[in-house]
């Protein structure tokens, strides 16, 4: 090859590599051709259930199976923390969030299921950490879902995700753990489960005065929304602070709730709509405060949905504000939903008017990707980008529009431009 050609490749694969910092993953974005799938370097993720974003190229990132909380800072990689998890069927580590204040006060959020000294599972539990730099240290134990011998204690059923609301309050959900208390609209119940509920807390693990049963019935007064019996995924949209959960069904329903403030989701004697569980709004523990709605779209063949995100003000642009994703366990797709103009339901045609995915080919019609494996959380970054965490494929995937192509080829035009100007310099040269 000519100097002169060896020097312009070499320039070319210059450009490339600054414009791509990423590999392409096994997911395949099939419904708009615009945007482009990478995966974000992780060295050593395994089983990864969530992350937070510190800033751009700084985050946390948490493992289900081993309890470590990774540290990545500019492509460097460290574990912050181990936790001594127990991590059989669905338990293990499986929240995080970072204080509204973080950059202040370094606190961060982890829900997990600890380990107890002898072996086995003692607990699940929410802990405030603080972040040195380095490491995160000075557990606080703020909120409990410990062993109960009178009841069911999993081990599936145990929720996961933590957001902090525009409230300043720290949300999370656990599941049912397999108990049939009053959280399960058990009426013959006399106690609660302490388990199957959105909880709400303080920072500080202290209940917040104005949560909707405080003065109710004892043990409902953490609790948001109750009548759970499994959730991956909790969201704020960004638009309207509004508060969304998905829910896993067992053999029939899997839904995706508008939430409020004493929700009743209905299990066991509701899952997906009323409509089609005759007799079933009457089966209900109405704890003084609560309400039943149906749900605002419901998966007839349970996919186990799992993370939602709200796309608004995300990267892919205003095309996408009224868009929201969400993930599965069963197929390894992302599917797209579109908000109605209120932002407090779904607009759907065809055979999805009624609000009811009944087969997989009408959830094709939803489909925004695929390849993904069990999706753990989904969250639009710092950079508006949208980064979804896959807990087989041990990766987190970052969506962008394929714009970022056209900064490639601007930046190789650059180099076109620089060899050219090169060129033209030599020849005056001469």
């Amino acid at each position: 090859m000519p100097k002169k050609l060896r020097l312009f490749a070499v320039l070319w694969i210059a450009a490339l590599s600054i414009s791509y910092s990423g590999s392409y993953g096994d997911a395949v974005v099939s419904a708009d051709p615009n945007i482009q799938v990478t995966v974000v370097s992780t060295p050593g993720l395994t089983s990864p259930t969530g992350f937070q974003f510190v800033d751009d190229d700084t985050f946390f990132a948490i493992e289900k199976n081993s309890g470590n909380v990774r540290y990545y800072n500019n492509g460097s990689s460290s574990v912050a923390l181990t936790l001594p998890v127990d991590s059989s069927s669905e338990r293990g580590l499986l929240g995080i969030a970072l204080d509204p204040n973080f950059s202040t006060n370094n606190s961060v959020y982890l829900y997990y299921s600890q380990a107890a000294a002898g072996g086995g599972w003692a607990e699940n539990r929410v802990s405030r950490f603080t972040f040195n730099g380095t490491s995160l240290a000075s557990e606080t134990p703020l909120l409990s879902f410990p062993f109960d011998p009178s009841q069911a204690n999993g081990p599936n059923h145990n929720g996961g995700p933590l957001r902090f609301g525009p409230d300043g309050m720290l949300y999370g959900v656990i599941g049912d753990l397999n108990r049939f208390g009053q959280e399960q609209n058990n009426t013959s119940a006399a106690t609660s489960a302490n388990a199957g509920g959105i909880f709400r807390i303080n920072t500080d693990g202290s209940i917040p005065s104005d949560n909707p049963f405080v003065g109710g019935p004892s043990g409902f007064e953490q609790w948001f929304a109750y009548g759970v019996r499994n959730s991956f995924g909790l969201a704020f949209d960004p638009v309207t602070g509004n508060f969304w959960d998905t829910e896993n069904g067992p053999d029939v329903f899997d839904e995706i709730n508008l939430v409020t403030a004493g929700f009743n989701s209905g299990w066991k004697s509701l899952m997906g709509p009323s409509s089609l569980n005759p007799g079933g709004l009457n089966n209900l523990v109405q704890v003084p405060g609560s309400s039943y709605s149906d749900p605002e779209f419901s998966v007839q063949n349970p996919i186990g949905i799992t993370s939602l995100e709200f796309l608004a003000g995300s990267i892919l642009g205003s095309a996408y504000d009224d868009a929201v994703l969400f993930g599965d366990v069963n197929t390894g797709n992302i599917y797209l939903l579109r908000l109605n103009d209120a932002r407090t339901g779904f607009v759907l045609d065809g055979s999805l008017t009624d609000l009811v995915a009944n087969s997989q080919s009408e959830l094709n019609n939803l489909l925004f990707g695929t390849g993904f494996g069990i999706v753990t959380d989904i969250q639009v970054g710092p950079d508006g980008a949208i980064y979804i965490a896959s807990l087989t494929n041990n990766a987190i995937y970052r969506v962008v529009p394929e714009v970022d192509s056209l900064l490639m080829s601007s930046m190789a035009a650059s180099v076109i431009g620089l060899f050219c100007v090169w060129k033209r310099s030599r020849l005056a040269m001469r």
